[in-house]
């Protein structure tokens, strides 16, 4: 079930970061990507049976800044070949993916460092929430 909630996430995941078209992660683009992160490192955090919020913390964090990573140079390689091709009526040389990469790479460091900090937070609340529900049921 965990394994099916994380692809499903996934999968949504690349198609709302199809849809946007943008060169590099805007923060409604940042909001999914932490909401489906979240998603994820619960997912990853319940099948595994531990229940200790240390390491809940701990992949949540880690999970939050690397897949940050990831999934905005994905969506930046989404962006480039599905919208901003080269169509000949550039005033120059078009952008090339690795200069696009190159130059949003500060944004998304620190976007990665805002998901960083908000992941862990949400999954811990969420995990709290979860398992309050849980105990009262």
């Amino acid at each position: 079930m965990n394994k099916a909630l994380i692809g499903i996430t996934t999968i949504i995941l690349m198609i709302l970061l199809s849809f946007t078209k943008s060169l590099y992660v805007e923060w409604n683009e940042l909001i999914i990507v932490i909401i489906s992160i979240t998603i994820g490192s619960l997912s990853y955090h319940y099948s595994t049976h531990k229940l200790e919020s240390s390491h809940l913390l701990g992949i949540s964090a880690v999970s939050g800044f690397f897949f940050c990573v990831l999934l905005g140079i994905i969506d930046i390689t989404i962006d480039h070949f599905l919208y901003f091709l080269p169509s000949g009526n550039e005033d120059g040389d078009p952008l090339s993916l690795r200069f696009k990469i190159e130059e949003y790479n500060d944004d998304l460091f620190i976007e990665s460092l805002i998901s960083f900090l908000c992941v862990p937070i949400l999954s811990f609340i969420a995990s709290k929430t979860i398992s309050f529900f849980t105990k009262n049921n």
